[in-house]
């Protein structure tokens, strides 16, 4: 690419555009009556339940988390920032992510409908993603994720989990780029790694 090309940049959704600690914490205290020693975090909650025998109970709070509960949900620090910038500089913002359309326990959500209210009410009231029908996709499973990813041309794409970056059939010609914020996971070999999105222009512009 030249210094000025233009990229496609696909964008993983939940747990790199969306941040659930807030989430988690509201509705931990909402539908648990839990210890004060347990950590009010996915893993503490999760950890909990599971050593109490209540695994069926953990499955349908994940239902809630990504379907109504995502009101409580708020971007990543610096994501809508970026994107804007990003999109301001000619760049092509595609959301492709993968959840289940419905829970696999608890009430029957429509999860992907969730996310595009939350992509309405948080991403396209900035400008984001208004525009292209193509520039949101919710997708059921990760292999069908990946083949979208690489049917949409993306040239570089920005996911929370290496697996996807590093699974059979995602585009050889894409950089894969993982988001890393709590600095747990390792980036495989030729993915670049952030753990901020304030730090992803300038890879953008390194990689253009």
């Amino acid at each position: 690419m030249t210094p000025s090309a233009k990229i496609k940049l696909g964008l993983d959704f939940d747990n790199t555009i969306v941040c659930y600690d807030a989430t988690i914490a509201v509705l931990a205290e909402e539908l648990f009556n839990l210890p004060p020693e347990v950590p009010r975090t996915k893993l503490g909650l999760r950890d909990f339940l599971r050593g109490t025998d209540r695994e069926p109970e953990w499955t349908a709070f994940q239902g809630e988390l990504y379907g109504p509960g995502m009101r409580h949900a708020q971007p990543f620090e610096g994501a809508i920032e970026t994107m804007q910038q990003l999109a301001a500089a000619g760049h092509d913002l595609v959301i492709v992510s993968h959840r289940s359309r419905r829970p696999y326990a608890g009430e029957p959500h429509d999860l992907h409908a969730a996310a595009r209210r939350w992509v309405a009410e948080r991403l396209q009231i900035a400008g984001l993603f208004a525009t292209a029908n193509d520039s949101v996709n919710f997708l059921e499973t990760r292999q069908e994720k990946v083949a979208r990813i690489a049917e949409l041309g993306c040239q570089a794409f920005l996911d929370d989990l290496p697996e996807v970056l590093g699974a059979p059939g995602f585009p050889a010609s894409a950089a894969g780029i993982l988001f890393d914020p709590s600095g747990t996971n390792f980036a495989l070999e030729g993915q670049h790694h952030i753990s901020a999105w304030t730090e992803l222009s300038e890879l953008m512009t390194a990689l253009a």
